[in-house]
């Protein structure tokens, strides 16, 4: 669609306007992009796929210091087991004998090297498996997995092994669909019409706990509209019959007490979602009703209630609600709890009102009463936030320890990321863990009886300040060991994340269960990952697995490049990562893609082979013919409190500045970079940005793809995302609730992208999803309107039916991306 006329054209379900030649491109200059170049793009965007052994997830195996693992072969895959003690490896059991006994019993056929094995849990001392493997999707039911709503369940198979292994169905029933089940298996909890009802398992028999909730917009474990940018396919499921587990509730150890929260969006508006292709294949275009609160507007409220499962006896707790960080779409303010050794008590971390401070709770649960243990406020320290980690996409760095009475608190206070001990009967402070000029990045596990603590952290160790090691100190802050010392990146994080994961890492428990052996995976952009164990005391016992990236390299790989520049201010070091285009010429000029996710919330430049191969897509960039570049700028994380708050109130440049001052210099270092075609693309944060980078720098950045972008932040929905890193909206009666429908706060007009619509001058095209429930699609044609208005040749791909996170990767969507970057940026004509 070239709206700058307002004439549209549909192609392929989207809408999109060609143009033409990139100007400025000399005859000497013209690249000429093949079939082959595309085919082996395509191939590096499932570059990870092409590694084997590229990150190894240990399972351990109940208490014993042995775990399983997948263990990629050159076709197909099998399951080992690795003995810590003495890095010795041996087959999980035998998987021609397996694969007989499962397709018997699942009425399937399985290949010994193929088996689609999700979990195994081992018995009578290895002799039985309980081994779980998905569901045929029409045997699926709803269910709860670690508190999350999903649609087909695992089904289970115990198999007694042997030379002839047996394997038999476990039954699983729909009865548990939607219910929360208590520790003892006795008790059930779900919700209806706003209000939480008690199952016995056992009988069947159901009892109502509450009886004032309302219904969808008040009521107990009800989800808020856009809660994890899926509301309408939570609408989907109930309509199908399928019934939805309460929102983010949890039972006592004791199995007594439920803990849930009571929401409240009664006061708001609905926001309307069109789905124009109804994916039911009839004609009348769908509604759908999501209730959305705006920046500027009172969000939802939530209430932690905790209900007698035996009398129905229901507890409001008595946080400092008003004090607390609103209702976000991804994260309640109370983000992390534990239960006492009583059951009687209730532990809590939450995040304060827009960041700015951050609390420890002990709640009592029979009287409601709540007691602050701990209480951070960042201005007392001169900090803009009270951060719990350094990104807050990952777990508070927060654990309770000695049942209580002692909590473990990650702080920026003295300008780095850093632990400290709190006695948590008092709050008192009793000493700081971790000292210096780095940062801790994740608690990774806390041995209670040994008052230890084992953290990933960077900086200390010299060389690139984002790689991550794993260490071990001691409560006190004495015996700070390291236990990974290869110079590299571990690919170690918290063992669970219930926001995002975008650092290149799964979560796994590191420790074993004795606490005697850790095991993680290390590798650098250019050196594959290998797999070690080693003891707690850092000695080595075996590299349990090496990665062989052969197929990828001839697949057209080529590793990149890190180099260090400085900040634009030239007060920083801004890493970042090359790619070379895969057949380069060093006589002639390339085309650069800053293909960038900048965004205050995490960083993505790659320091672990795996990352390096997909991150961004930068590779496929690279196999197309440019020169691709990622890079973190200010403002982004995993550095000091100085360098990750630096961009606050300038979240219209968001530290885009760093990224053109880094090519320039790169290309004073390297004469086949040419800086007069610079273009400029990322997703969602990324989309945000590539926005930002267009309209703050047309004369630098050329060309821009935004995808799935926040448009017009006044249209976007009220999100600590924005208000923690620009500042809280503030409009014109001095409040930061809008007294207008149509009023831009005042401090956040540098933010409203259709107030700088005159500035484009190169290419612009922005893929937008109909159903996008984390970018509200009006924020998104609002900036487009104000183009559209200044004359400006701004091109759309349109995706019905479509939410966030789907189709930006689609076959269709990618090559429309390339296209885009081939014609106006390089100058040359797709294939």
């Amino acid at each position: 669609m070239r709206l700058s006329s307002s004439r549209a054209r549909l192609l392929r379900s989207a809408l999109l306007v060609t143009a033409l030649l990139a100007p400025g491109l000399t005859r000497a200059q013209t690249q000429h992009v093949t079939q082959a170049d595309y085919d082996r793009a395509k191939g590096l965007q499932r570059g990870n796929t092409l590694i084997r052994n590229g990150f190894v997830s240990p399972h351990w195996i109940g208490s014993t210091d042995e775990f399983w693992y997948r263990h990629d072969l050159p076709q197909g895959h099998d399951y080992a087991i690795v003995n810590a003690a003495t890095g010795r490896k041996r087959p999980a059991f035998d998987h021609e004998v397996m694969a007989r006994a499962l397709a018997q019993s699942s009425r399937t056929t399985l290949q010994p090297t193929d088996l689609p094995i999700t979990n195994l849990m081992f018995a009578d001392g290895g002799g039985s498996i309980r081994i779980s493997i998905p569901a045929p999707p029409s045997a699926g039911v709803a269910l709860t997995r670690n508190g999350r709503f999903f649609t087909g369940v695992d089904q289970q198979y115990d198999c007694r092994l042997g030379s002839v292994a047996l394997c038999t169905p476990v039954t699983m029933t729909e009865e548990l669909e939607g219910v929360i089940v208590s520790p003892d298996g006795r008790k059930g909890v779900f919700t209806k019409d706003g209000n939480l009802w008690l199952r016995e398992m056992q009988t069947g028999q159901e009892r109502q706990l509450t009886k004032d909730g309302e219904g969808p917009n008040y009521g107990y474990g009800i989800y808020p509209g856009g809660w994890k940018a899926a509301s309408i396919p939570r609408e989907r499921q109930v309509a199908e019959g399928h019934r939805l587990p309460p929102l983010e509730t949890s039972w006592s150890p004791d199995s007594r007490t439920i803990l849930v929260p009571r929401v409240d969006q009664r006061h708001v508006a609905d926001y309307p979602y069109v789905e124009t292709v109804p994916g039911d294949g009839s004609f009348r275009p769908k509604l759908h009703m999501v209730r959305i609160a705006l920046t500027g507007e009172k969000p939802a409220t939530a209430e932690w209630v905790a209900i007698d499962a035996a009398t129905g006896k229901a507890t409001t707790l008595a946080f400092p609600y008003d004090k607390l960080l609103v209702l976000q779409q991804d994260m309640l303010a109370t983000r992390k709890t534990w239960w006492g050794p009583d059951n009687t008590h209730l532990y809590a971390v939450s995040f304060g009102d827009n960041m700015e401070s951050a609390w420890f709770f002990d709640a009592d649960i029979t009287t409601g009463r709540v007691r602050t243990v701990i209480e951070e406020r960042a201005k007392d320290y001169g900090s803009l936030r009270a951060d719990l980690n350094s990104t807050s996409y990952n777990p508070p760095n927060v654990q309770v320890a000695a049942g209580g009475k002692q909590v473990i608190w990650w702080s920026q206070r003295d300008g780095w990321g850093h632990l400290y001990l709190y006695d948590g009967e008092t709050g008192r402070l009793r000493n700081q863990i971790t000292k210096g000029n780095w940062l801790v990045r994740d608690v990774v596990s806390v041995d209670d009886a040994k008052h230890q603590i084992f953290f990933t952290g960077a900086g200390r160790e010299g060389g690139d300040a984002y790689f991550r090691y794993l260490y071990r100190v001691n409560f006190d802050g004495t015996g700070l060991t390291l236990l990974s010392p290869e110079k590299a990146d571990h690919a170690i994080s918290s063992p669970y994340n219930d926001v995002l994961s975008i650092d290149g890492a799964e979560g796994y428990s590191v420790v074993s269960p004795s606490g005697k052996y850790v095991v993680y995976n290390y590798s650098t952009v250019t050196e594959p990952t290998q797999t070690a164990v080693r003891t707690v005391n850092g000695k080595l016992v075996a590299i349990v697995e090496k990665a062989d990236a052969s197929a990828l390299f001839a697949a057209g790989y080529r590793v990149p490049e890190p180099f260090v520049t400085k900040s634009a201010d030239g007060t920083e070091d801004i890493y970042g990562v090359l790619y070379r285009p895969t057949v380069f010429d060093s006589t002639r000029r390339y085309a650069v893609v800053d293909a960038q996710y900048a965004s205050p919330l995490t960083a993505v430049v790659p320091h672990s082979f795996p990352q390096g191969v997909t991150t961004q897509g930068a590779a496929a960039f690279a196999a197309l013919g440019f020169v691709s570049v990622i890079i973190d700028g200010k403002g982004t994380t995993y550095r000091s409190r100085a360098f990750t708050q630096s961009i606050f109130g300038h979240l219209n440049v968001n530290g885009l500045d760093d990224h053109v001052a880094a090519i320039k210099a790169l290309a004073r270092r390297y004469a086949f970079i040419d800086t007069t075609r610079v273009g400029l693309t990322g997703g969602s944060y990324g989309g945000w940005s590539t926005w930002r980078g267009v309209l703050e720098f047309p004369d630098f950045y050329k060309v821009g793809v935004a995808t799935v972008p926040p448009g017009a932040l006044q249209g976007f929905m009220n999100d600590y995302h924005f208000t923690a890193e620009h500042g809280r909206p503030v409009y014109s009666d001095g409040s930061d609730l809008r007294p207008t429908p149509s009023e831009v706060a005042t401090n956040w007009n540098v933010l409203d992208s259709r107030q700088q619509a005159e500035r484009l001058k190169g290419h612009l095209l922005v893929i937008l999803n109909e159903l996008d429930e984390n970018v509200p699609t009006g924020s998104v044609f609002q900036v487009m309107d104000a183009l559209m208005k200044a004359d400006k040749d701004v091109d759309l791909i349109y995706l019905p039916n479509t939410p966030h996170s789907a189709g930006a990767f689609a076959p269709y969507v990618t090559r429309r991306r390339w296209d885009y970057f081939v014609r106006y940026l390089m100058g040359a004509t797709p294939p």
